[in-house]
């Protein structure tokens, strides 16, 4: 950071760390998802979410947290997204992170204080994950994988399918994404439906939410860094 224009390097996220060949430290790990803030980000507010709620639960028990109380355990999260929010536009960071992150947690509330159920909270996420799963499963079988595309964009490269092993890579790395977002509706449905789990629905949704993001992303950059370095060769 310089003032309060941030470094270029910083701004680079995600799969664009597979652009260039340096290898990937622990800081290039945190800078490309999300850096320290985005990873905040992430993490603050459900984790918010959880421990209000555990607290409110302690204290009301055995009578079930109620739709006032619920209103606090709701909004308090929603509030930090949108400091979040603001900390981007004051430090004139990019906020496109921070409001779809706030615009999420806005959806959750509602649907947290219309349906007076704690456990809709966690309802959005699945249909997230549902979605981005079915995309990478069908770039798959359309033979257009996902992270090839992607991949692809990033590095001005139109021609990566020309090339079998880039091909088979982004195929099997693809559907290395297919299994991550299975993986949390795996755990996580289940909980959903045995009810009154939102508790252990916040802990499964902080664990297999950024951590294993972090795992197949670096996993992912790795693969694409490794084969780009051999074609080079």
């Amino acid at each position: 950071m310089t003032g309060d224009r941030q470094d270029p390097e910083e701004q680079r996220s995600g799969l664009a760390r597979a652009a260039d060949d340096s290898p990937l430290t622990g800081r290039g790990i945190v800078d490309a998802i999300g850096g320290p803030l985005g990873i905040v980000e992430s993490v603050l507010p459900p984790l918010v979410f959880v421990v209000y709620y555990q607290v409110v639960a302690i204290r009301q028990a055995p009578v079930p947290v109620d739709r006032p109380a619920l209103i606090p355990i709701a909004v308090v999260p929603l509030v930090l997204a949108a400091l979040f929010v603001l900390l981007r536009l004051v430090r004139r960071q990019k906020p496109g992170g921070a409001i779809s992150g706030a615009a999420l947690v806005a959806v959750s509330a509602v649907l947290v204080l219309v349906t007076g159920d704690a456990n809709a909270n966690y309802l959005p996420g699945f249909f997230i994950n549902a979605g981005y799963g079915l995309a990478f499963l069908v770039s798959v079988l359309v033979r257009r994988p996902l992270v090839g595309v992607v991949t692809g964009l990033l590095l001005s490269d139109a021609g990566w399918g020309s090339s079998a092993a880039l091909r088979r890579a982004a195929t099997w790395l693809s559907l290395l994404w297919v299994l991550l977002f299975t993986v949390r509706l795996a755990v996580e449905v289940p909980l959903y439906l045995a009810g009154d789990k939102v508790v252990e629905l916040g802990i499964a949704r902080i664990v297999l939410g950024l951590p294993l993001y972090s795992i197949v992303l670096v996993v992912t950059v790795l693969v694409v860094q490794a084969l780009r370095r051999r074609q080079a060769a």
